[in-house]
């Protein structure tokens, strides 16, 4: 017997341990008091704790609902219960063993089932809204198949993934794209950024999770050989991809891994998450933390102020956090809210904290204070957090603390400059253990794995000149350099070298340019140590024989991408300067200008044989300006790269064209950060000289991603969209302008795409995507109606197809979009999302979109690369 979804199902079996999803609905929940968890959402009988898709009551679809199937998620082995006559109910269930009434011939017992559907809507009566009306809201869809179905506003009846009204569960076209799936991987370069955070799994063997400066959070599941990005619920907000501390805690034998969001202690918050990081939860945003470099009086770059430590575990509900600048707070409902702990006259910059070894309401704060101007330094001992907390500080610690680790009764504390030392709270005896270290050592990050009082394996991160990892096995009596050899800089399962370091090889790990920012040793394996430093998370799985960096890692910042005539796909980035791959994103080759480290403002010519792109520094218009010109890009060897002189420098170009003039004449048309628009002319072989057409637009802009989208026909029509001023045309190939669209865009907002053999520009504005036809001479638009209120970047693939991505509108709409309407030109209202759960889950901050016939490429800030083979219609 068939049974559709969304029964109501009031019976669960605890023995099944599955792994849940997110949440759903607004209708009437059941509750069973007496049972290990709660009945909600798809009423399938299994708690959505257990269950393999909450959003589905029949999650296998094999006709028996989640609770009363032996085999919910279908693999094939029992699971849920037993089933002694193999008809996969099971027994709890089963009317042949309970001997109960079956009613409705549905092998069922009537106790633990007995649907009715009144008005034949497919939604059983306890769960519909109107159990007499087969289509509450009047919306045309009957209630089992709507997404909505009291009309309210809120989809409370399975997902909608095409935004359609029809849950998907009753969709025969949710998800789909005609001529196969979308289905997106991370690729690119490995390393780049700064991973500033990583933590244990307590309760998985092998797990890890990473928080970084700019590209949120990820995990490994082979003791950080192997990385992904993994933010689901963290994407609407730039301030969520700044992770200060992450910290996987076992409660009560359930990992809960919590984390602490912010830039220099500004619009961050507490997240969470408790299914292993699949998605996460914003928990509470009244404090802040800082992911990235510091302000004065403390030290500019780094050692940060980050740590895995900086939020704490008390006991049941009650949790502690130091922030970056202002103490240390504490909460007393699990993190949904938090009060400030007075304890402290003046500024507190917490770098560390740790639970006593011997009083479970007791924490141990450091501080940074090595600065005449901060009044509060070292470690400190915050007392009775249980009741009306007390601090005092430990005498004989220095001014300084980085990193504390907790081995047995001894802390371990990193004391950046001062060195390490070792501290017994039970009779205050303090050690200096850093004597063999030497002075020059800044000590940043500490960990280890308890022995006894003179046998613990002490591990060091240093920084500041030294980026090295250090081990003791006699508790801080002798170190040993790890890394003086034995560093490798081809990440596991791989050949090669990584870009980054072959390009800034002082920040591998031990270079002088390394810094240490986390050492953590697994709780399951004493020779297993991950390590985040300057621009890669390290491992070793032989106690510091062999280090390489992880692969997958990627927090990378891209600046554009363009895939050219012949394939070939372009990026600016970052760390790399230009990026090419002519394999769909396997291989990479790094090209750049020596002195300056962003590449941007990328135009291939007609025939894709050559690629103009800008290149300067990412944080000063004022120095370091430059055009080059790569040619044959196609050519896996080294492509020869020759710079277009440029008198505009040092201004930055951030928007190239690449056009033919009749006469056969190439020609570069540039945006200008502050400088206006700029064109050069190549005849003969020969580049000429520069002439500024205007200055009507192409001021300052508010750009920190450093990008001004273009578009062109390739000959006399420009289009630019100058995120001040709004989209300006030019027919006469970039010589005269006039303003078409006076909306300016901020960051990741304001995009072009233009259908040259149609003349029909499509704009993507801070709140709408416009198409307009006969862009040439008319400003005429037509809102395309796409399903988001927040469009960023757009692409149109060579099909006539417009792809507009979507990040989430705010905290009660977790997951990114990337709509795709078929037909453009005369369909307003027609979109699907085609974003696959590798981009819901990455939910990157899209910089730029582009797609040839044979691909699909997002670029992200601090997400990496995201790339799907594109699909024919």
């Amino acid at each position: 017997m068939h049974w559709r979804k969304n029964m109501i199902l009031v019976f669960l079996t605890a023995s099944t341990i599955l792994l849940g999803c997110k949440k759903d609905s607004d209708l009437p929940a059941f509750e069973i008091s007496n049972e290990t968890a709660t009945i909600r959402k798809d009423h399938d009988g299994l708690a959505d704790e257990l269950d393999p898709n909450p959003f589905n009551s029949d999650s296998d679809g094999d006709g028996i609902p989640d609770g009363m199937d032996a085999d919910p998620d279908g693999d094939g082995t029992i699971d849920n219960g037993e089933d002694s006559d193999g008809d996969g109910i099971n027994d709890a269930s089963d009317v042949d063993q309970t001997g109960g009434m079956d009613s409705d011939n549905d092998g069922i017992d009537d106790a633990v089932l007995d649907p009715t559907d009144n008005d034949k809507d497919e939604l059983q009566d306890g769960l519909d809204p109107n159990a007499n009306d087969p289509d509450t809201d009047d919306d045309g869809i009957t209630d089992g198949a709507d997404v909505d179905v009291d009309g309210d506003g809120t989809n409370d009846n399975g997902t909608d993934s095409d935004n359609d009204g029809i849950n998907d569960s009753s969709d025969n076209d949710s998800g789909e794209v005609v001529g196969g799936i979308i289905g997106f991987r991370q690729v690119g370069p490995v390393g780049g950024g700064f991973p500033n955070v990583v933590t244990w799994d307590p309760n998985v063997p092998g797990k890890i999770y990473y928080g970084s400066d700019i590209g949120g959070t990820g995990r490994s599941m082979d003791y950080g050989k192997t990385f992904e990005s993994v933010g689901r619920g963290l994407g609407y907000e730039e301030s969520h991809q700044k992770i200060a501390t992450l910290h996987a805690v076992d409660v009560n034998g359930s990992t809960v891994i919590v984390g602490g969001t912010g830039f220099k202690g500004m619009g961050g918050e507490v997240i969470s998450s408790v299914n292993g990081g699949d998605t996460w939860n914003h928990d509470s945003s009244n404090i802040s933390f800082s992911a990235q470099n510091s302000n004065a009086p403390l030290p500019a770059r780094r050692p940060r102020s980050t740590d895995p430590s900086l939020i704490q575990w008390v006991g049941g509900s009650t949790w502690v956090a130091g922030t970056y600048d202002d103490g240390v707070w504490i909460s007393r409902n699990d993190r949904a809210s938090w009060s400030k702990i007075n304890v402290f006259n003046g500024t507190v910059h917490v770098r560390a904290m740790a639970m006593s070894p011997n009083d479970p309401n007791t924490v141990y704060v450091g501080l940074w204070g090595d600065h005449p101007s901060l009044p509060n330094k070292g470690l400190w001992e915050i007392s009775n957090l249980n009741g009306t907390p007390s601090a005092s500080r430990v005498d004989g610690i220095p001014n300084v603390v980085e990193s504390i680790a907790v081995l047995g009764n001894r802390l371990y504390v990193a004391c950046g400059r001062f060195g390490v030392r070792r501290f017994v709270p039970g009779n205050n005896n303090i050690t200096n253990i850093s004597a063999p270290l030497g002075t020059a050592v800044m000590a940043s990050a500490i960990h280890g794995a308890k022995r006894t009082w003179n046998t613990d394996r002490v591990v060091l991160g240093t920084a500041n000149g030294d980026g090295s990892i250090w081990v003791s096995e006699d508790s801080g009596t002798s170190w040993t350099n790890t890394t003086a050899s034995g560093v490798s800089i081809a990440a596991w399962g791989t050949n090669e070298d990584l870009i980054v370091f072959k390009t800034h090889g002082n920040w591998a790990l031990g270079g002088p340019r390394c810094d240490v920012a986390a050492v953590q040793v697994s709780p399951h394996d004493p020779d297993a140590w991950v390590v985040c430093s300057t621009s890669a998370i390290w491992t070793t799985v032989d106690a510091g024989a062999t280090w390489k960096p992880a692969d997958g890692f990627q927090i990378l910042t891209f600046r554009d991408v363009e895939i050219g005539p012949t394939g070939v796909i372009a990026t600016g980035n970052v760390d790399h300067d230009l990026l090419l791959s002519n394999d769909g994103g396997s291989a990479w080759r790094a090209v750049g200008l020596g002195g300056v480290t962003v590449g941007h403002a990328l135009g291939f010519s007609p025939d894709g044989s050559e690629l103009a792109f800008g290149n300067g520094e990412r944080d000063d218009n004022g120095t370091a300006g430059k055009l080059a010109v790569v040619s044959s890009p196609n050519t896996p060897s080294s492509p020869q790269l020759r710079e277009v002189t440029n008198p505009i420098a040092p201004k930055r170009i951030i928007g190239v064209e690449w056009i033919h003039l009749p006469d056969g004449t190439q020609r570069l048309v540039t945006a200008i950060d502050d400088g206006g628009v700029g064109t050069v002319d190549r005849s003969n072989g020969s580049w000429g000289n520069w002439t500024i057409q205007t200055k009507a637009f192409m001021g300052p802009q508010d750009n920190g991603r450093l990008r001004c989208s273009m578009a062109s026909n390739g000959g006399s029509t420009i289009f630019i969209y100058d995120r001040s001023t709004g989209v300006w045309r030019s027919t006469d190939y970039g010589e005269s302008w006039r303003q078409l669209l006076a909306t300016p865009a901020g960051e990741d907002r304001g995009y072009l795409a233009y259908d040259g053999t149609h003349d029909r520009l499509y704009i993507s504005t801070p709140a709408a995507v416009l198409r307009m036809d006969a862009a040439s001479n008319s400003n005429a638009t037509v809102n395309l109606s796409v399903p988001t209120k927040k469009p960023g970047a757009i692409a149109l693939d060579p099909y006539g197809r417009l792809i507009v991505f979507s990040e989430p509108e705010n905290v009660n709409r977790s997951d990114t979009a990337l709509y795709r309407n078929d037909s453009p030109e005369t369909d307003q209202h027609t979109w699907r999302d085609i974003a696959d759960n590798t981009i819901k889950s990455v939910v990157p901050p899209v910089i730029d979109i582009d797609a040839s016939k044979e691909y699909i490429v997002l670029v992200t800030a601090g997400k990496g690369m995201l790339i799907s083979q594109n699909d024919a219609p």
